[in-house]
C-alpha cells in the first residue's frame, strides 16, 4: 500500500490511502500557509489514472444534456500531464508545472482551436479537471471550516493574469482539495460565488482512492461528473499505450 498524502487529480481525483489514528497529531499543523500550499502543489509520488465517464449538465428553463467524458492524467516529477475529451470529438492537453504560478498551459487538440466549446456549453473549464487554481498567487488563508467532516485550511488564491479568485478548501490533513468557489474579482465574505465545484465521492481501485464523482453548479446551473471505469498504476511500472487518446478527426 502506497504511504503517501492524498494526491491532487487531480491533487483532486487521485491520492494515496494513508491510515492514521483518529486522533493522531497532524504534522501538517505545523507548516505556515505557504509552506502548507507548496506541499499541496507538490505531488510525492508518479503515478497515472485513465478515467472514462460523463458529464451531465441541468440548465433552468433547458433540457437535461449528457455525454460521454474522458480523462487521462500522469504525474511526473516536476509536472502533470494530463487529457481531457469530450463526446469523442473535443478535446485538450494540460501541463502544469509543479513550480511558478503562471505554469498552466492549455492545447486544443485541434490546432484551430473550437469556435463553440461544447465543454463550456457543459459548465466546465479543461483546468477545472487539472485543480489549475491551487498554483494561483495566494493572498491570505481564513479561519478553517469543515467540509464534508473534513477539517479544510481556507485559501484565497488570485489568477495572476484576469485577476478572478478562487477559495479553496484544502484537507488539512491529506493536502488535497474538497471544494473550489469562484469570485469574479474580489472576494467579499458571504457573497455567493459565481461557480463551485466539489467532490462528491470517493471509490478504491488498487491501492488507490479516487474522487470518481464531482458536481459544479452557478445559479441556474448544475453539472455532475461521473467516472465509473477507471485504471490506475504507479509510472514507473506499465503506463497505458493510449492514456492520451487521438480524435477520430486526427487518426485520419
Amino acid at each position: 500500500m502506497t504511504n503517501s498524502p492524498i494526491k491532487v487529480l487531480l491533487q483532486f481525483l487521485l491520492f494515496t490511502v494513508v491510515i492514521l489514528a483518529v486522533n493522531a497529531e497532524n504534522p501538517l499543523d505545523k507548516l505556515d500557509s505557504k509552506a502548507f500550499l507548496l506541499k499541496a502543489r507538490n505531488p510525492d509520488n508518479r503515478t497515472w489514472c485513465t478515467m472514462d465517464g460523463k458529464v451531465i449538465h441541468r440548465k433552468s428553463g433547458s433540457d437535461t444534456v449528457n455525454a460521454p467524458l474522458y480523462l487521462g492524467i500522469a504525474f511526473n516529477p516536476d509536472r502533470m500531464l494530463a487529457q481531457v475529451v469530450i463526446d469523442n470529438k473535443e478535446g485538450y492537453t494540460l501541463g502544469q508545472a509543479y513550480a511558478g504560478n503562471d505554469s498552466t498551459t492549455v492545447i486544443p487538440l485541434n490546432p484551430a482551436g473550437y469556435k463553440k466549446s461544447m465543454l463550456s456549453e457543459f459548465g466546465l473549464r479543461a483546468q477545472d479537471l487539472s485543480m489549475s487554481f491551487l498554483y494561483w498567487n495566494f493572498e491570505k488563508e481564513l479561519t478553517r471550516e469543515d467540509i464534508k467532516g473534513s477539517e479544510c485550511r481556507v485559501f484565497i488564491l488570485r489568477e495572476p493574469k484576469q485577476g478572478e479568485i478562487a477559495k479553496v478548501y484544502i484537507n488539512s490533513r491529506y493536502c488535497f482539495p474538497m471544494k473550489v468557489e469562484w469570485f469574479k474579482d474580489k472576494y467579499v465574505e458571504n457573497e455567493e460565488p459565481y461557480r463551485t465545484l466539489e467532490a462528491a465521492s470517493f471509490r478504491k481501485e488498487k491501492d488507490f482512492w479516487i474522487v470518481n464523482k464531482l458536481k459544479l453548479y452557478g445559479p441556474g446551473w448544475r453539472t455532475n461528473v461521473e467516472f465509473d471505469n477507471i485504471d490506475v498504476g504507479v509510472t514507473a511500472e506499465n503506463i497505458p499505450q493510449k492514456l492520451f487518446r487521438e480524435l477520430p478527426d486526427m487518426a485520419k
